[in-house]
């Protein structure tokens, strides 16, 4: 019976990792060929355009992880697909309207963003739709990750690269445009994302649908949480190289840039099996379930590539980086050891946030923020060098994965083992 409820997972996420792996060399070859074409102060603002997108795209991803729990905890209604029906029309429509709303809001306010990004505000104006597309595609992505449809989920992400790729091949090489084609690139990636999602949920969720239940109307509670946590953990993840930019001559911050692409690609290693086990930790929360066993399977895949590829930057990142990124950039093989090192800490991190959404989220959010707004304050006080920054950006990775197990053993797992054990729980079967 385990053997038969392993299956899916197990296929689920490898078919994913693979998916995502490929996704992801695009995603990279997309950076790497605009820093190759760029000089290396273009490509620091490009890079952090990029890296404002990224925390803006996650922190208003809150609907995304809302869908897919209430599409997940809704195949125990009667009339599911009616119920689902009801839970995506009803948060695609406050995506748009908010989506919109922070669009305008944006175009109005690009010179200040502009100035505080130290960034021309014409890249600002090229990007500010960016915006609608962080608020409407989590929706349908939620979608498919409750449904368990793990196929077209995956596809949306490799839509995106492949979409700014190719128009970068297009703007950049082909019609000569440089900063401008590059940067113009980055929205029309998601733009073609937003589509290819749109064909995948298929036109019978916009048929019409019964009420929406009580229960599935109430998130602002769980969208309020999610929002500051995915504030806090891209902050987290993603600030430092603004406060380079900011800090630092440009072509110091281009080669802080090149050190933190390649981190990114070991963020992106624990992906899919965080996506499998979202839904997964619902439903055994919902039956009374203890998820030792889910947590620490989850946390070893999501480690164990992440270890694997620190070991090849210690090794070998001069190389790295001469090949793809260029000789210009070759003095950011002094930080890969201590990125690498930093990214372990923060897979671990990616594993309990995505954890505590799908159940008790309020405590580690609270243990997010306040270690996002120590780090502030460190990058504030200590700024000597970038190598500074990376040891801080390190240590944060680890004190806040460090929090979210000392949560777990000390709080959370106390209180699920209490419910296993009440007369209505679910039995544990293990």
């Amino acid at each position: 019976m385990r053997q038969a409820l392993l299956r899916p997972a197990a296929w689920q996420t490898g078919f994913l990792t693979g998916l995502d792996g490929f996704t992801n060399l695009l995603d990279y070859g997309f950076h790497i060929y605009l820093a190759r074409v760029l000089l290396p102060a273009d490509f620091a603002i490009v890079q952090t355009l990029n890296t404002a997108a990224l925390i803006l795209l996650t922190a208003f991803a809150v609907l995304q992880p809302v869908v897919a729990r209430y599409t997940a905890e809704a195949t125990e209604f009667t009339d599911a697909s009616g119920t689902v029906r009801a839970i995506f029309q009803f948060y695609a429509k406050w995506s748009v309207i908010v989506g919109l709303g922070l669009w305008l809001l944006a175009w109005l306010g690009q010179r200040p963003i502009a100035s505080w990004l130290n960034v021309p505000q014409t890249a600002v104006s090229l990007t500010t739709s960016i915006l609608f597309l962080t608020t409407t595609r989590p929706v349908i992505a939620g979608l498919l990750q409750g449904r368990h449809q793990f196929v077209p989920f995956g596809g949306t992400r490799l839509v995106n690269a492949l979409g700014r790729l190719g128009c970068a091949l297009l703007l950049v090489t082909l019609l000569h445009t440089g900063l401008t084609g590059a940067i113009v690139a980055l929205p029309v990636g998601g733009l073609l994302a937003l589509l290819f999602g749109l064909g995948a949920v298929g036109r019978d969720c916009w048929r019409p649908a019964p009420p929406l239940p009580a229960q599935f109307r109430r998130a602002l509670p769980l969208v309020f949480s999610t929002f500051l946590a995915f504030i806090a953990y891209m902050s987290l993840l993603n600030v430092d190289l603004i406060w380079v930019n900011r800090l630092f001559a440009p072509e110091t911050a281009g080669t802080y840039a090149t050190a933190v692409l390649l981190r990114r690609a070991l963020s992106l290693l624990p992906a899919a099996v965080i996506v499998v086990m979202y839904p997964r930790a619902v439903a055994q929360v919902a039956q009374g379930r203890l998820p030792d066993k889910l947590l620490l399977q989850t946390a070893v895949v999501a480690i164990l590539p992440t270890l694997l590829f620190t070991i090849v930057y210690a090794t070998l990142g001069n190389l790295i980086i001469r090949w793809t990124f260029g000789a210009a950039y070759s003095e950011a093989d002094s930080l890969l050891l201590t990125m690498g090192m930093a990214m372990l800490g923060f897979s671990l991190t990616a594993v309990w946030l995505n954890f505590y959404l799908a159940t008790r989220p309020l405590p580690f959010v609270v243990w997010l923020l306040i270690v996002a707004v120590a780090q502030v304050l460190l990058f504030n006080q200590f700024h000597s060098s970038t190598a500074t920054f990376a040891t801080i950006f390190a240590l944060s990775g680890w004190v806040t994965a460090l929090g979210g197990l000392l949560l777990y053993l000390l709080w959370l797992r106390p209180r699920l083992k209490t419910a296993s054990f009440s007369p209505h729980a679910t039995p544990d079967p293990r």
